[in-house]
């Protein structure tokens, strides 16, 4: 039988791994829709979104409003183009550099590292290099290399990594 501290701390560690909960307002356009004037007219004339079966990743999705959106809960972007490709209004372009409007960070308080628990799970998908370790157990997250793809969001367990949108707009 349990005693009432490892209830306690069975408890605590169980909150960790609650479902991830959508707490944006706004959403987080594709990496390729740089002249949101044109999204909010444009897009909204697309019958068959192209840009949505594009995704080999499959996080593009339509909000609320019908717009291509980002969804970061199973995977990242791996800023692979096809989506600019298979917009046929010229929306999503090649013409600029990709970017996500978004910027990330790691709530120490939820993050099973920062809690003396061996997690990598972040530092392991991120391409760019942008989660160091301090030590074993303190991620850092380089806002200067992060790229906003995301992956990091969805893998970890703890729902610790966050972001928020930096963009106003569609």
């Amino acid at each position: 039988m349990l005693d009432s501290r490892k209830r306690e701390a069975f408890a605590s560690l169980s909150t960790l791994f609650k479902p991830k909960a959508s707490t944006q307002s706004a959403s987080l356009r594709p990496p390729y829709a740089h002249d949101k004037a044109l999204l909010s007219t444009l897009c909204a004339t697309c019958v068959e979104k192209p840009c949505v079966a594009s995704c080999e990743e499959n996080i593009i999705v339509l909000d609320n409003e019908n717009f291509p959106s980002l969804v970061f809960t199973q995977s990242g972007c791996t800023f692979c183009k096809e989506c600019a490709l298979a917009c046929p209004l010229g929306v999503l372009t090649l013409e600029e550099e990709p970017s996500i409007e978004a910027l990330f960070s790691i709530d120490t308080k939820q993050c099973m590292a920062w809690n003396h628990v061996i997690c990598n799970s972040c530092a392991d998908v991120c391409d760019a290099k942008a989660i160091t370790f301090f030590g074993m157990l303190r991620p850092l997250l380089d806002k200067e290399k992060c790229t906003g793809c995301g992956f990091c969001y969805g893998i970890c367990p703890s729902n610790a990594v966050k972001y928020r949108i930096t963009s106003q707009g569609v």
